[in-house]
């Protein structure tokens, strides 16, 4: 089969022939119709990500992916063959990633989250949900924005951004979003409020004109801990500001004033079974800002994929 393979932690991803995985105890084997990338595959790659779980090697890269189940291995009961499934591949340990046209994974990942695909969902969306879609959630979920409460979403365009802005204006929220003035229109149409545009003032002025007296909480996608460190007086007492990218020094950590973290995606089960849910309702939907076949990996990876409209999710169509 064909997959995209590093043999050591720092290496290029290349596209390697191997051979089909077989699924052992308590694992399925799934013919990948499609994936997604995400920062979380460069990360392994790089090896930034080594304490985090075992890993094996060569290893196959890849986080999220659909696809059909071909293959059963013992004591798995909540799979059958020719099941349609999308998900989190990430299995404890890590060798069988979804940047290829067969994986295997744990019927139960130790890490990720596996789940039917809701019905008539095609395989490319269903690949484009898992990590974006249930970081945006989960986030949004513990900042405990009510109904009618203000957020601002820093880096409204990416694959975490355009989730979280549906996702909050699903929930009654008032949606702040920066994006470019070339998609400012876009993001408006996902359900943001009001669009900050990056350039034409500084992000602390725009939020004194949107929300003069302050917003519930700021979803931070971006990392750029200069601009949190500098937003964080416009939240509220006992507001929330996380960041999905690492974007809070250790300062931001310990205010006492308001609710801060560096979130990471927790409690995957549920949050895929949510994402299931609000996609049917179509209450949620991927933006997909390129779609490339499986070779083309190693360079969607890089960030280098031109994009005309929202970035999205970039997929990969396996089969």
């Amino acid at each position: 089969m064909r997959a995209i393979v590093i043999e050591r932690f720092g290496d290029t991803p290349a596209l390697k022939e191997l051979p089909v995985p077989e699924p052992g105890s308590g694992q399925v084997q799934v013919a990948i119709e499609a994936a997604a990338t995400n920062p979380l595959d460069m990360g392994i790659a790089s090896g930034g990500l080594a304490a985090l779980g075992e890993y094996r090697f060569p290893l196959t890269l890849g986080m999220d992916g659909a696809g059909t189940v071909t293959a059963i291995g013992d004591g798995v009961t909540k799979f059958r063959m020719g099941d349609r499934v999308f998900g989190q591949f990430w299995s404890r340990p890590l060798q069988f990633g979804t940047f290829a046209e067969v994986s295997v994974v744990q019927a139960v990942p130790a890490f990720g989250a596996l789940a039917a695909i809701p019905d008539e969902l095609p395989s490319h969306v269903a690949a484009a949900l898992p990590t974006s879609g249930m970081t945006a959630i989960g986030a949004i979920d513990h900042m405990q924005v009510p109904e009618g409460g203000t957020l601002l979403v820093i880096g409204a365009t990416g694959g975490v951004g355009t989730f979280a802005v549906q996702a909050a204006a699903a929930r009654g929220i008032r949606t702040i979003a920066t994006a470019s003035a070339q998609l400012a229109e876009q993001v408006r149409e996902l359900g943001a409020t009001e669009i900050i545009i990056r350039g034409e003032q500084s992000l602390e002025q725009a939020l004194q004109k949107f929300a003069p007296e302050g917003v519930d909480a700021i979803l931070d996608a971006v990392g750029d801990r200069s601009i949190t460190s500098s937003l964080a007086g416009a939240v509220r007492d006992g507001g929330a500001l996380f960041s999905i990218a690492f974007g809070l020094d250790e300062k931001l950590l310990a205010d006492e004033r308001i609710r801060t973290a560096n979130y990471r995606l927790d409690r995957k089960p549920e949050r895929i079974a949510d994402i299931a849910r609000l996609v049917t309702a179509g209450t949620l939907r991927p933006v997909i800002g390129a779609t490339l076949p499986l070779e083309e990996a190693p360079r969607a990876l890089t960030g280098r994929v031109e994009v005309t409209g929202l970035r999205g999710k970039t997929v990969l169509q396996v089969r």
